[in-house]
């Protein structure tokens, strides 16, 4: 890490605990592209360019967050770890979602591995447990999970010390996230489900805000790690960690409250049972 600000924002990392999964995400979903497009031949609705270029937003999102200077600076400051976070939280899972990278990998992987996976009596315990992973309140209590555990003090300071556990971390917040909004976008589906979406979200936005209350109003730094001086950018270390208080509250607050509001909307409106959420594309 580098002991200030000077050359921090030409400061990219080539990290292979983000760059090799993050390379295979984006190979196989350009190999089940090309399978399609070419299958289909011409550019078919269910996974058209404009899916591709969200997913592609979304790689470059988790890309940004994961290797460049945000992730040094994440090592200088809390409130830029906590931006780092909120990134591969809320904005890069929905766009990859919006991808939909199902379809793509559908059309990637060999038939015969679609097929064992689907109708596999091997694979009956993984289907239950991931079907039972993408309804709305599993979904919540996996990503609230991650969320606490890994903003524990004890926890938070040993991922900064090891970089194996610091991509666990991250891969868990990628991981859980994608599952969480997967499930809300899916729950939307029909007006009965629309209300476990909905709830669930509330949830998500109480128990995500009352951490950043906690963050924002603790009397001392929480984080060994970060409780050192920081000259260069003019924080103390408990303002730094009120500021990324703030950030876990204020807009990711309002991002998941966004979601409450346009699920509401759908349950009221007449038509909602009929007519699926759908995410940009």
């Amino acid at each position: 890490m580098p002991a200030g600000a000077d050359g921090l924002w030409s400061a990219w990392s080539a990290d292979p605990y983000a760059l090799v999964p993050l390379l295979a995400a984006c190979l196989l979903y350009g190999r089940g592209v090309v399978r399609l497009w070419r299958r289909a031949g011409r550019e078919p609705a269910a996974l058209s360019r404009l899916h591709v270029a969200l997913f592609t937003a979304g790689g470059i999102v988790v890309l940004l967050a994961l290797t460049s200077p945000l992730e040094r600076l994440a090592g200088l400051l809390l409130a830029a770890h906590m931006a780092q976070h909120l990134l591969l939280m809320t904005l890069a899972p929905l766009l990859l979602i919006a991808g939909r990278p199902d379809v793509a990998y559908a059309w990637a992987l060999p038939r015969s591995w679609i097929e064992a996976v689907a109708l596999g009596d091997g694979w009956r315990l993984p289907r239950r447990m991931f079907r039972a992973a993408v309804r709305p309140f599993p979904a919540t209590l996996l990503h609230g999970t991650a969320l606490w555990v890994w903003h524990a003090p004890a926890a938070f300071d040993a991922a900064l010390r090891s970089p194996a556990l610091h991509a666990l971390e991250h891969a868990m917040f990628l991981g859980t996230a994608l599952l969480f909004w997967r499930s809300i976008t899916g729950a939307a589906h029909v007006a009965r489900t629309s209300a476990a979406a909905i709830l669930a979200t509330l949830i998500t936005v109480i128990h995500s805000g009352f951490l950043g209350a906690l963050l924002t109003f603790a009397p001392r730094p929480l984080y060994s790690a970060y409780a050192g001086g920081l000259p260069d950018f003019g924080l103390t270390p408990l303002g730094d960690q009120q500021l990324a208080g703030l950030l876990m509250w204020v807009p990711a607050g309002l991002f998941y409250l966004a979601a409450v509001l346009l699920l509401a909307w759908r349950l009221l409106d007449g038509d909602a049972p009929d007519r699926p959420l759908r995410l940009p594309g």
